[in-house]
């Protein structure tokens, strides 16, 4: 995988790995996109040029190292050229998802980070668009826009990234294609920060993880380990990994800077075009094309991938691993998988963690529900007490974790300390999971679920505190509590538990519509997180001696009402507390 290099220690930022490629092994296929069944590749030597004529218009228009650029554009070509010149430019690309009407979470983050640039597509139907034409203040030039929003100074570009000539916007790709400008190419060192993850937050807006070059080494490293052990940077090209992988360019598991730390090549599907939606077909005709050896899946892909390959008669490819994780998973799941590949791996970890668990199974192997194998190397997990003791093996508690991929803190340019960063770790140094589990006698990690009010909805946690707050915005709704449901595919749906007026005619249909307004239009989907199910009432919520709704009790009727299980296992139901 590229030529040999003396140590590994040579190339100890993605920059350097990047660079070398294009100079050794330039005809390496890094990316391979595939559009209504049409093949399109980039090479280590084409990313390089494209990338580092985009990091130069950078560094042209006044981006210096250090500069933080959002970036909103869905997976494609496009998407991983501009996130990496954004790196050979030597500032650091950070994913938003736009997701509220109101723009509440954009403005938060881009605060927190003091972004100096959006990147968007033109397409006036999109999200980004929608969001922030309104503060367009001169004319496109190479798709560079000024822009002022008030409240956000640091934020004074719009960059727009497209597919058609367009008047002043031109074709994205094309132009750099053509282009004469230099190529860029900012040295970077390990610590450099090179990308931040959005994830969850309990208000609703994203909390921003931030990565370093070395960190995203350590974890390609980790997962490395367990996907091709023993093959290293200069093993011969046969070893190369070929995986697919549809995982958001902004996710952990999804950054366009993965396959380029291994050299590897990465599939996907090419939805550069929000309409574009990404299917099971998709995914099983592109890995068997590419003969890909490997392919993180959800539940959900892997039902769809499984209906696919029935309505066609079935199919002669299998994978030779898959990884899943993001949820707790079923035996009966695990054994759904199995179908589709010769080896399963059942992982653990977060965006804050990375990766922290594996486990390896085959046909015949003995499976149990919600085990995820046994800590990787450097990794150390503790299961922890309500009164702080750690726990026998067996024994149930909240998981704690140190390691060499778990980050340091929040990234929060505005407050220091970060209080959720205070809050996320203990006074002794370890993170909080926010997850329950134990470890059995042999150190397998069984985890069960989330600690607090959090709701699994597939690959995504949901903080209900936010969505109650938008509900309680409507005039007719006196109380609001989302409570989660067992879902067999997300693992868990979404109800809400509306109080209404005495004198309302409020109904499901009109509620339905107004969480639909919550988000961005084009946003409304089955992917997105908003409630599935309705309990409307206009009588009183069941209440703790404390006179607070009481959410267990209120997720054991929506759980009666609406779960795929029809009751709530005892073992994740949780003690409603009195204060």
């Amino acid at each position: 995988m590229g030529g040999a290099v003396s140590s590994l220690r040579d190339l100890d930022t993605v920059t350097k790995r990047l660079v070398h490629l294009s100079e050794n092994d330039p005809n390496k296929e890094i990316f391979v996109f595939y559009t209504s069944g049409l093949r399109e590749a980039y090479t280590a030597r084409q990313l390089y040029t494209l990338a580092g004529r985009f990091a130069f218009r950078l560094r042209q228009r006044g981006f210096q190292k250090g500069d933080v650029i959002a970036n909103t554009l869905n997976d494609s070509p496009e998407r991983a050229v501009t996130d990496i010149g954004i790196m050979l430019a030597g500032c650091v690309t950070m994913n938003i998802q736009l997701l509220l009407a109101d723009g509440s979470d954009f403005r938060f983050m881009a605060q927190n980070s003091k972004c100096r640039a959006v990147i968007m597509s033109p397409w006036k139907q999109g999200a980004a668009w929608k969001l922030m034409n309104q503060f367009y203040s001169g004319k496109s030039d190479q798709g560079f826009v000024d822009i002022h929003v008030e409240n956000i100074p640091d934020l004074t570009s719009a960059i727009l990234v497209g597919r058609t000539e367009n008047g002043e916007n031109k074709h994205f790709l094309n132009d750099l294609k053509i282009g004469r400008e230099d190529i860029y190419v900012e040295p970077a060192k390990p610590d450099d920060l090179l990308i931040i993850i959005s994830t969850s937050g309990s208000t609703g807006y994203s909390k921003l993880v931030p990565r370093s070059h070395e960190d995203t080494l350590k974890s390609e490293e980790l997962a490395h380990h367990v996907l091709c052990p023993g093959v290293q940077w200069n093993s011969p090209r046969e070893k190369c990994l070929k995986y697919y992988n549809d995982k958001s360019m902004g996710w952990g598991i999804g950054i366009p800077f993965a396959p380029i730390c291994h050299a590897d090549t990465r599939v996907l599907t090419d939805i550069f075009d929000a309409a574009v939606k990404r299917t099971g077909k998709d995914l099983w005709e592109a890995s068997t094309k590419e003969n890909a050896q490997c392919c993180p899946m959800l539940c959900l892909e892997m039902d769809s991938v499984r209906e696919y390959i029935d309505s066609v008669g079935g199919s002669d490819f299998k994978f030779k691993m898959l990884i899943a994780g993001g949820q707790p998973l079923r035996k009966s799941q695990m054994e759904n998988f199995l179908t589709l590949t010769e080896k399963l791996i059942v992982t653990y970890g977060s965006t804050e963690a990375g990766h922290l668990t594996a486990k390896s199974i085959t046909k015949g192997d003995t499976i149990q529900s919600n085990d995820n194998g046994k800590v990787l190397p450097g990794v150390e997990l503790r299961i922890v007490a309500e009164d702080g003791r750690q726990c026998r093996p067996g024994e149930t508690g909240t998981i704690e974790v140190k390691g060499p991929d778990v980050f340091k803190g929040y990234y929060n340019r505005q407050t220091s300390p970060d209080p959720q960063t205070v809050k996320a770790f203990t006074s002794d140094g370890w993170f909080k999971m926010e997850d329950y589990g134990y470890i059995d006698e042999d150190g397998n990690v069984f985890v069960f679920g989330r600690t607090k009010d959090i709701i699994i909805y597939g690959a995504d946690l949901l903080y209900p505190g936010w969505m109650e707050k938008k509900l309680m915005e409507h005039s007719d709704v006196l109380e609001a509590v989302v409570v989660p449901v067992s879902d067999p595919l997300l693992y868990q749906n979404i109800c809400a538990c509306v109080k209404i007026k005495r004198d309302s005619e409020l109904n499901e249909d009109q509620l339905r519509k107004y969480c639909d307004q919550i988000f961005l239009p084009n946003l409304v989907t089955e992917e997105t997180p908003k409630p599935q199910y309705f309990i409307i009432t206009k009588g009183d919520f069941p209440e703790t001696s404390t006179g607070k709704p009481n959410k267990k009790r209120l997720r054991e009727m929506a759980e009666s009402m609406f779960g795929y299980d029809k009751k709530v296992i005892s073992s994740e139901a949780e003690p409603e507390s009195e204060t």
